[in-house]
């Protein structure tokens, strides 16, 4: 055992000395660049590894998605991602439940080894910065920001696997690389602890510097992912939940006070009175215009913390159809597509809705001609310049369904149009995108949910209207009376609507432990069929897929990779993996 021990201690030491060998803002941002003796004594060389741990950012396990194709959209309900049923993308893997500890698909076969590079260069900035030639605030400051972005990445990797082994000092040869996993209580006091800490020596914004420091951690990011790691410790999967009571994988008994926690971490931030719903022109949200906005409009009060981007047109080059040089590649299912309301706030299945099957377009939730594009809806066609419909119905030129899915086309007889300038196309122009790692919006949500799980359904209603009011319904209200059943059903339809293809469902489904009944079934579209007369007849379908597959309860965590597992006796697997 001693032997094993030290040949474990060996590799992994290997591995982590390793860990930070990536082209980067450091010339190479190799190991010997990041422990170099010049980082320490150049002040732009120190500012240039906090800026290499900003760089590893990315939307949740997507670390590049801002500029690639793929969307954790595709690995849940939101959407269908374009390939056919005999392709072998990683999407397509992960539907179909092809894939192990020791096979992940991309992007899940490097977040482990790739989450904790970065924290490893957190852990070396954190230790050393105080020897760099930088003025005491400004170190205090950038401390505070590389304290946050560790916990960002434990959050990540929590929210993956549950507990995790807690590292917040840079190892070397001499220490004890065989490191158990922590439970997951001790990882979320963790990560808490270090928020608030870190949120003292964080501004609200960077006043006078905001061109230049703009996309920095705050006080209000800090205070806002607290309310998140709360909410998820609160959730169904961790709060007593687990496929196993060993307290690495949750907290082994319920609480219901773990819900109280969480809504008073979103209420603290509701109560710094800083952010606010991006608003239409003069008030106005008939047409859901701010919640357009707020994706493309680079500063504004909703955005808490974002990966930002300089001008292109990525998202327009991957979503839209190929009649707007697009490539397509979310097809959105037709059961996210009817959860969005009327335009009255009325779900379509509820009698005197005003819903009209044959006409199912018509006096919907503003939010849904911001966020798909459907048979009909208009878009810019670069070669006249001007907007024009794009046709989905069945065997449309260029952009219509095809049964089963051939290339071009849409799979579900919808396209995402969800964060894209309507003035950009796949091919021209463009526009500075940038992901929302945490938005007011979600912050709004996360009270409303806590505090109905929390037993205090009434108050629920007040987060809830705020949504709904910028979400141009009218009336924005809910029905009086609600039970915390059927209000937990409003409040996870409006995160379906208004966090979608944030990155946000696939956690969602996971920690409410309803994958089987959402994910793991089969998804739907609508058939639209053009008559002689060019009128239309719309008929849902199912997908000629079989249903993803979602095996519960093991796919609620994800599996450690077992090239981690391998290389230490002290790491244990996740249940059922």
């Amino acid at each position: 055992m001693k032997l094993l021990s030290y040949i474990t201690a060996i590799m992994l030491a290997v591995i982590m000395m390793s860990s930070c060998k990536k082209d980067g803002v450091l010339t190479g941002d190799t190991q010997s660049d990041i422990f170099d003796k010049d980082v320490w004594t150049d002040s732009v060389r120190t500012i240039q590894l906090l800026t290499s741990i900003y760089a590893d950012l990315g939307p949740e396990s997507m670390t590049t998605r801002i500029n690639t194709s793929n969307s954790l959209s595709e690995y849940s309900d939101e959407s269908d991602e374009r390939w056919t049923t005999a392709n072998v993308s990683p999407a397509s893997a992960f539907q179909k439940g092809n894939y192990s500890a020791s096979s992940l698909p991309d992007p899940f076969n490097n977040i482990w080894k790739n989450t904790y590079k970065s924290i490893r260069k957190a852990n070396l900035f954190i230790n050393r910065v105080d020897e760099a030639p930088l003025s005491a605030n400004l170190k205090r400051r950038m401390k505070a920001e590389a304290r946050f972005l560790r916990a960002w990445y434990y959050h990540l990797l929590m929210k993956h696997y549950a507990g995790v082994p807690i590292v917040d000092k840079v190892l070397t040869l001499d220490d004890n690389f065989n490191i158990p996993r922590s439970s997951y209580e001790e990882c979320v006091n963790y990560v808490v602890k270090e928020l608030d800490e870190t949120a003292v020596d964080l501004p609200m914004e960077y006043v006078g510097t905001e061109g230049y420091n703009h996309g920095r951690i705050t006080k209000g990011a800090c205070m806002a992912l607290k309310a998140r790691v709360l909410l998820f410790a609160a959730s169904p999967l961790f709060n007593g939940g687990a496929a196993d009571p060993n307290p690495v994988f949750g907290y082994p008994t319920a609480n219901q006070n773990r819900w109280v926690k969480a809504a008073d971490a979103a209420k603290a931030v509701i109560d710094l009175n800083f952010y606010s719903l991006l608003q239409g022109t003069g008030g106005n949200n008939s047409t859901a215009e701010g919640f357009y906005n707020v994706f493309l409009q680079r500063v504004n009060r909703e955005m808490i913390f974002v990966r930002l981007a300089g001008s292109n047109r990525t998202y327009e080059n991957s979503h839209l159809p190929s009649s707007r040089g697009g490539s397509y590649h979310n097809s959105p299912n037709g059961d996210y597509v009817d959860t969005y309301p009327m335009k009255n706030g009325k779900p379509i299945t509820e009698p005197g809705s005003g819903y009209d099957p044959q006409n199912p377009y018509v006096n919907r939730d503003p939010r849904f001609y911001r966020s798909i594009i459907y048979n009909g809806a208009a878009w810019l066609n670069s070669s006249t310049n001007t907007k024009q419909p794009i046709n989905t119905y069945f065997n449309a030129p260029n952009d219509g369904l095809s049964i089963p899915f051939i290339t071009p086309g849409t799979q579900t007889g919808y396209y995402n149009r969800k964060m894209m300038s309507e003035d950009v196309t796949g091919s021209t122009g463009g526009t500075e995108h940038f992901f929302p790692f945490m938005r007011y919006a979600e912050v709004l949500l996360n009270y409303a949910e806590s505090l109905n799980e929390s037993g205090q359904t009434a108050l629920a209603y007040a987060p809830m209207k705020e949504i709904r009011d910028r979400a141009g319904l009218s009336p924005a209200d809910l029905p009086a009376g609600l039970s915390q059943e059927q209000m937990r059903k409003y409040i996870r339809d409006e995160r379906r609507i208004e966090l979608a293809f944030e990155d946000h469902r696939f956690w969602d489904i996971r920690r409410w432990k309803i994958g089987a009944s959402t994910y793991g079934t089969i998804l739907t579209g609508m058939k639209i069929t053009k008559n002689a007369n060019g009128s239309f007849t719309y008929e849902k379908f199912n997908l000629p897929k079989p249903a993803s597959v979602f095996v519960e309860p093991k796919m609620n965590l994800l599996p450690i990779p077992a090239t981690q597992i391998n290389i230490s006796d002290k790491l244990i697997q996740n249940p059922g993996w």
